[in-house]
């Protein structure tokens, strides 16, 4: 026991973490496909306490999970895009990891009240869509409230009336950290309350908040961490929540280097959203000035670049770069993720990146159900020693 009490007193809840994520980790969701019939399966075993707080379009349960006796009120909601569920997924590592009788664990638990609704679309969840049912952005319907699921989130939010509202969402593999090659595995903002991104009282606590985790996360995944753009949507969620006056803070999870299921991005996420708890239960000193020194995000990343290809046609050749990013295409029935490659960009690409990049040196574009590459078009060529066949890539 002594030996226990030594070990977690020159610990860290990063640290805990990271030794015991296995142990605490969710089983059965490794896939980015989570339709909402599997989460209730497992909601229903494992949280017989769960309230439903109200119903999607197509009439699914939007449950509610709570954790935790303090003073401080955290409501947080992921999968309001029914195809970002690398919230939820980490969301449910989060609730074990509070399940365990640790220091850490304790700690935020006695400090934050956490209400936590997992699947805001589930409609769109198990079409593997943004939006819902009936082709709503949930994130752009705060004002019109034409979907039954944003009139829950927004009685819920007047009827707990939190402290903290935490919005999770997915971020393109697009998105890298500004200035460098990374991909923006982690990106958040504390979203603007007006036009002018003013620095109001909510804001301002949102920015200590953040800043307090990206530092910590900084020292995990270095280069991988971002803030995303604080202009102001006027129909967004986050934002007219901050208008309110309610502190809020968007969590994006994006790319991690090889893990398009997003699984490692999933760990990092789950780490992030405890630290924030953690911080928010035990505030101590104001680091809200390392918000603006978080990089922000940029958009210059491909998943694939193929360099130096030949076009050719008589005499003339040109040298180009090929861009190709990854659509996801759903298999419902296997509740599965196909990557198809498309052509995205063609040209000169020396200002952008590629999740993985070939130098083909000259080798000579060989299309097969089109002479040249056109952007937006499957891709279905070959080239050098790489071989796409109607969206799958052979090498």
């Amino acid at each position: 026991m002594l030996f226990k009490k030594l070990y977690l007193r020159f610990m860290n809840l990063t640290t805990f973490f990271n030794l015991n994520y296995e142990q605490i980790k969710a089983e059965g969701f490794d896939s980015k496909f989570l339709a909402f019939s599997d989460l209730k399966t497992y909601l229903d075993l494992h949280f017989k306490e769960k309230e439903s707080a109200g119903k999607s379009f197509l009439g699914d349960d939007l449950y509610l999970l709570n954790t935790g006796a303090g003073s401080k009120k955290v409501f947080i909601w992921s999968q309001m895009h029914g195809n970002e569920s690398t919230g939820t997924r980490a969301m449910l590592d989060v609730f074990n990891f509070l399940k365990n009788d640790n220091p850490f664990s304790n700690r935020i638990k006695s400090g934050t009240n956490i209400h936590y609704l997992p699947m805001l679309n589930p409609d769109g969840a198990s079409r593997y869509t943004r939006r819902n049912a009936c082709g709503i952005d949930l994130n752009r319907d705060f004002l019109m409230e034409a979907s039954p699921e944003i009139k829950v989130l927004k009685r819920l939010v007047n009827r707990l009336n939190p402290d903290f509202l935490f919005n999770l969402h997915d971020q393109r593999t697009i998105f890298n950290v500004s200035g460098t090659k990374n991909p923006s595995s982690l990106a958040f903002l504390a979203p603007s309350a007006n036009e002018h991104r003013n620095i109001t009282p909510a804001r301002k606590k949102s920015m200590e908040v953040i800043a307090g985790m990206a530092k910590e996360l900084e020292v995990i995944i270095p280069g991988h961490i971002a803030r995303f753009s604080d202009e102001f949507y006027p129909t967004s969620t986050g934002d007219n929540f901050m208008k309110a006056g309610f502190s809020n803070i968007l969590f994006e999870a994006g790319h991690f280097p090889g893990d398009y299921e997003r699984n490692e991005v999933r760990r990092f996420n789950a780490l992030a959203v405890l630290l924030a708890l953690d911080k928010i239960a035990n505030p101590g000193e104001d680091e809200s000035e390392y918000y603006f020194k978080i990089p922000e995000n940029d958009k210059k990343a491909l998943d694939m670049i193929l360099r130096n290809v030949s076009m050719k046609s008589g005499s003339a050749e040109s040298l180009v770069d090929i861009g190709i990013y990854f659509d996801e295409k759903p298999d419902l029935e296997q509740k599965k993720i196909n990557l198809i490659c498309r052509i995205d960009e063609i040209g000169d690409l020396s200002t952008s990146f590629g999740h993985r990049e070939f130098d083909l040196n000259g080798a000579v574009y060989k299309g097969k159900t089109e002479l040249y590459p056109t952007p937006g078009k499957t891709a279905d060529f070959s080239v050098g020693h790489l071989v796409f066949e109607n969206g799958k890539f052979m090498f």
